[in-house]
């Protein structure tokens, strides 16, 4: 009886020695979560401290150099850079803080206006895509030198612009055209950007025919031309240009010169000399 006595207490004590091991753990954990709170808390309010000191150097910036901004391109790219890193849109609304400093939401107004223009005018001939370089171009010659060059940049953001009103309005790469097999072949030197100021849909293939001819000199292919660059079936390539045609982006010429009279389909997007004007 006396050791089942005292075997009985070491087990009570041992329980008791337990439970308080357990209720102890438990405490530093809530302590360790506790902490680890206050302390994120204190990262996101030092880290909103360092965001609005920075808006604010960013407010006193564009107000100091609002003129440079306007006019130029670079500067311009790099001011919408800052800008993104802390969230702040400089073209959300040309009533707001940012649009009074800037008036850059003026500035895109017109251009995109301008950018229509073009693309509209060049509609009948490149079936509404255009490199994104070349319409960059023509905007520019139509501009007066008071109201300075715009960039790629400034294009593509008018263009998000005229996207919100439907049309079809966006900017998109086509894809890299390359021969399978890794031989020599001539293949196009990788993606372009390109405006697309109707609704279409591009399939994969049109884009690789896209690519295969925007890296020739004339800005055209032939089935056979396309089929042996990307080892395609002629049957396929065929399908891709053809489809090309009926979206409106290519053109047929059946009177062409070439050994055994192949026909060639013409990609008026990547043919600067009808833009000239």
């Amino acid at each position: 009886r006396l050791v089942a006595s005292r075997a009985a207490s070491t087990l009570a004590m041992r329980r008791r020695a337990g439970v308080s091991a357990i209720k102890h753990a438990n405490e530093l954990d809530d302590k360790f979560r506790r902490l680890g709170v206050e302390r994120a808390r204190f990262r996101e309010e030092e880290t909103q401290k360092q965001l609005q000191k920075f808006t604010s150097q960013l407010e006193r910036f564009a107000a100091s150099h609002r003129d440079g901004i306007r006019a130029d391109p670079e500067l311009r790219a790099a001011f919408h850079a800052m800008c993104a890193s802390v969230g702040v849109d400089p073209l959300a609304s040309r009533k707001s803080a940012w649009g009074q400093i800037l008036g850059l939401g003026d500035f895109y107004v017109e251009l995109a206006v301008g950018v229509a223009d073009c693309c509209l005018a060049s509609r009948a001939q490149d079936g509404g895509l255009c490199e994104l370089s070349a319409l960059v171009d023509r905007v520019n010659r139509r501009r007066s030198s008071a109201v300075g060059q715009v960039s790629a940049d400034d294009v593509e953001r008018a263009i998000g612009a005229l996207a919100t009103l439907g049309g079809g309005w966006r900017v998109e790469s086509t894809g890299t055209a390359s021969k399978s097999n890794g031989d020599s072949a001539r293949r196009p030197n990788g993606a372009v950007k390109m405006v697309r100021s109707v609704p279409m849909e591009l399939s994969d293939d049109v884009n690789a025919a896209l690519a295969f001819a925007k890296d020739t000199p004339e800005g055209r292919a032939t089935t056979a031309e396309l089929a042996e660059s990307l080892a395609w079936s002629r049957a396929r390539a065929e399908d891709a240009l053809e489809a090309a045609v009926k979206l409106g982006v290519a053109l047929v010429d059946d009177q062409n010169n070439d050994p055994g009279h192949a026909r060639l389909y013409w990609f008026p997007a990547f043919r600067a000399d009808l833009y000239a004007g």
